[in-house]
């Protein structure tokens, strides 16, 4: 009878298990895993609009691959990333590490730098084309009043890519600051009372302590801003629709084009392909840092 009882008792968690766990696999299969199998086969077909037509197989991603506007693309994308990184990391940790002092209105200080992470990237967009724009922006007209010269960032194709990383690290850098600041809050003041007694300077209390215990939360904001950029495609759509000349069209922006400008969605979804691909790849290089830190 135990032993019955047994069995109809991980028969009947079986059975929850699956229940609750149903819904949720069905939501990630269906917003997930089904569009990444239909971006595959549109891929590989000619399309006229919505309407998948004849097998192509590879051709799309030969015209991408075999293309310069492609290669400009894919370069676009990855210094678009980099660059964004370069910023958004250590400006992340330094402003939390400032934060996490005890100060007069501290509490102050970061409900202000949130508020750019809270607004939608359009709305971001929006408020940099406005006070850069070369006729009736504030900056512009400063600039004007200083120098005597308009200044007109979007006709210059290394002006527009700065622009748009300076957008792009204003708007998300807060969700970088908010995981290094819980990550430094985790930290227990025991080490650092043992290192200020041990005599260890500031310096030495930041890059031998506080940074090789930030790693982990570092390299987390890092793959997770990556995949973020390299899909990103309203902040720079709104910004500058990929121009002056292509300058400022990543891979994600050119997939949108050709997908929803164009109609051309064989070769969008190529384009989108080749994003998964890359964040993929950026992925398993991710988890490889993380298992060789650990």
């Amino acid at each position: 009878m135990a032993v019955n009882s047994s069995k109809k008792l991980m028969r009947e968690e079986r059975i929850l298990s699956v229940l609750f766990l149903g819904p949720a696999v069905l939501l990630i299969v269906c917003i997930t895993l089904i569009p990444i199998v239909y971006a595959i086969n549109t891929s590989l077909h000619n399309t006229r609009f919505t309407e998948v037509r004849e097998f192509t197989g590879l051709t799309h991603y030969i015209a991408i691959l075999g293309s310069s506007e492609g290669w400009q693309a894919i370069f676009n994308s990855v210094t678009y990333v980099l660059m964004s990184l370069v910023i958004v990391i250590p400006l992340g940790v330094v402003v939390a590490v400032l934060l996490n002092r005890k100060m007069m209105g501290r509490t102050v200080y970061r409900t202000l730098i949130i508020i750019p992470w809270v607004l939608s990237q359009t709305v971001t967009a929006l408020l940099w084309k406005w006070l850069l724009n070369s006729s009736y922006g504030p900056i512009s007209y400063l600039n004007y009043l200083f120098t005597g010269q308009k200044l007109d960032v979007f006709n210059t194709a290394l002006a527009a890519k700065l622009v748009v990383v300076f957008a792009n690290v204003w708007n998300s850098f807060p969700i970088v600051l908010i995981l290094i600041l819980a990550a430094l809050q985790s930290i227990s003041s025991e080490i650092y009372e043992a290192a200020e007694v041990d005599g260890a300077s500031r310096g030495q209390v930041f890059f031998r302590i506080t940074l090789p215990l930030l790693k982990p939360t570092i390299l987390t904001a890092v793959v997770l801003q990556s995949m973020e950029y390299f899909n990103m495609v309203t902040l720079i759509y709104t910004l500058t629709s990929g121009g002056p000349f292509g300058a400022t069209r990543t891979l994600s922006v050119l997939a949108f084009q050709e997908g929803f400008d164009y109609w051309h969605l064989g070769y969008g979804s190529a384009a989108s392909v080749i994003i998964l691909m890359l964040n993929m790849v950026f992925s398993i290089v991710y988890i490889r840092i993380l298992r060789r830190k650990d």
